[in-house]
């Protein structure tokens, strides 16, 4: 996945936050729950969440395509934590990010799953809780990324035409921020 990333994310760490300010053109936001509420509260409003990331997803990709599903893990060594998994890359934050002092690094890791509607609910369930951080969904040749967090999804599409098309399907999901956050 390296090297398609370094294509279509040139010169960005696969770093959600990082994402959307480098690629503003590709960019959208969608909120999770009506209001921009930011967290749910019941089932239904679980239910609202996962139709959503569902729907996005399945505007990105076709089910039973190949996805790939970057997770984070983080710690204060350069060596990575799980010997079983398939890392990815090591950033260290602490020289990429002012917010740390101590040396932090984040471990990447990436699998390959099938994706189908509800593949991902458990995983967004615990996004959306705020259980779970800094996971990224990717196409296997990265032409589009969904990172989700706890309140909504940024997708960054193939292109800014793809982008405008997803907005405007889902108008009723975006901010009225004026910056679209």
């Amino acid at each position: 996945m390296s090297p398609d990333w370094d294509h279509c994310f040139p010169n960005c760490p696969p770093l959600g936050h990082r994402l959307r300010l480098a690629f503003p053109a590709r960019w959208v936001r969608f909120h999770s729950l009506p209001g921009s509420k930011r967290y749910p509260e019941n089932e239904s409003e679980y239910a609202e969440v996962l139709a959503r990331h569902n729907i996005i997803l399945g505007e990105l990709t076709d089910p039973e395509h190949d996805v790939v599903l970057v997770t984070t893990e983080y710690s204060e060594s350069p060596s990575p934590i799980n010997p079983n998994a398939s890392l990815w890359r090591t950033i260290p934050m602490h020289e990429a990010e002012d917010e740390f002092d101590e040396p932090n690094y984040w471990h990447l890791y990436t699998s390959i799953r099938v994706w189908r509607p509800g593949e991902f609910d458990p995983l967004v369930r615990l996004i959306a809780a705020d259980a779970m951080a800094d996971v990224l969904i990717v196409a296997p040749d990265c032409r589009w990324m969904l990172h989700p967090y706890d309140g909504g999804m940024d997708v960054l599409s193939e292109s800014p035409q793809a982008c405008r098309t997803l907005r405007e399907r889902h108008l009723a999901w975006l901010s009225a921020r004026e910056d679209g956050m």
